[in-house]
């Protein structure tokens, strides 16, 4: 621009004043100096192939005084003198900016309408943006759900109050125990506590990190060095089934993951173990158990019990409750359809809240 084009210009005059000084002089140069000398050999080439702006010999008599004014700073006109030389390149730097802020002001004016309905067109957006992250279902130990409704060849029941989607019956909201929706989430009424075996009372249930099938296992290492791969964090759902409260038992590590029961098909002599299930895996077409699987039943052994404190976990599978154990010969947790005795009794660390009420078990 103009501007900046009489900058350069005005900063060469500068250098070539102080070119033009005597060997003898008696002023050693300023670090300003030594500084716009440099810019006038980065502006040069520049300057050359620019339109030349006229500067006047005022200017230059002031650049060149400039740098008397730093050495010999008693004469106050002289500081005010290179003072006004910087007001007056700021003003050109102003002046050629003046068109653009103008043609910038002026489009808006123009287009004040359509802004209008730009901007309602996009509030309707984020509306309907927000309105769609609502509904979107979801599937973790806080909040899950399904219903375990399907709707493939017919619509979901009234009585669950769901929505079809994927051919399953899922809510807005929360299931609970009983299928229906809910609008409260699961309640955590445990967190970061152990499970400790009543039979081998050194061994802990764990998530595994890796393993071919998931399933849940013990281990009798200190838990410094079990990552937190030992510690579960209870939610108790929303409604009953047949009178009992139902529970996710989730992996403080990892909130997703939460226990439940499968069939072993094969891989082992039980015909069920328990294992590492993901939520939202539970919604996927070859899931055939359903969400009772991994909504687990909970009863507590009593206060006259030889294991204070000890509960017994399982879930209905085949129309029968499976409770968790571990047997003789194996540190994988497995699931038995008979009372599994001291194997299948596992004991909180820290004991469960008093407010916490578990039916007895038989």
């Amino acid at each position: 621009t103009s501007g900046s084009s009489r900058l350069r210009h005005l900063f060469l005059a500068r250098s070539t004043s102080l070119a033009q000084r005597p060997p003898w002089s008696d002023m050693a140069p300023t670090p300003i100096a030594a500084f716009l000398l440099l810019l006038a050999s980065c502006f040069a080439p520049a300057a050359g192939n620019a339109a030349a702006a006229p500067v006047s010999p005022e200017e230059v008599e002031a650049l060149a005084a400039d740098d008397e004014c730093e050495v010999t700073s008693a004469e106050g006109h002289c500081a005010l003198s290179a003072a006004q030389l910087r007001a007056k390149v700021r003003e050109h730097k102003a002046a050629a900016k003046e068109p653009e802020e103008e043609v910038e002001a002026e489009g808006p004016a123009e287009s004040s309408e359509g802004s209008d309905d730009e901007g309602e067109l996009s509030e309707e957006g984020e509306d309907a943006e927000a309105e769609s992250l609502l509904a979107a279902p979801v599937f973790n130990a806080e909040c899950f759900a399904f219903t375990g409704g399907t709707c493939a060849t017919s619509s979901c029941d009234a009585w669950r109050n769901a929505q079809c989607s994927m051919a399953k019956c899922v809510c807005s909201g929360c299931a609970g125990a009983d299928g229906k929706c809910y609008e409260q989430k699961n309640r955590l009424v445990a967190k970061r506590f152990y499970l400790t075996n009543g039979k081998y009372d050194k061994y802990k249930m764990y998530f595994q990190r890796m393993s071919a099938f998931d399933q849940m296992k013990t281990t009798k290492m200190w838990s410094t060095y079990n990552m937190d791969q030992d510690l579960f964090d209870l939610y108790e759902l929303p409604g009953e089934n047949d009178g009992k409260k139902a529970y996710f038992l989730s992996s403080s590590k990892w909130p997703a993951s939460v226990m439940g029961f499968k069939a072993t098909t094969g891989t082992a002599l039980s015909p069920f173990g328990t294992y590492a299930v993901d939520l939202a895996d539970k919604v996927a077409v070859l899931d055939t158990w359903g969400p009772s699987s991994v909504m687990l039943h909970l009863c507590s052994l009593g206060p006259k019990s030889s294991y204070p404190g000890a509960i017994q976990v399982g879930a209905v599978m085949a129309g029968k409750t499976v409770w968790a154990y571990l047997h003789h010969g194996s540190w994988l947790v497995y699931g038995s359809v008979t009372s599994p005795g001291e194997g299948g009794y596992w004991i909180p660390d820290p004991p469960f809240p008093a407010d916490l009420e578990l039916p007895l078990c038989d």
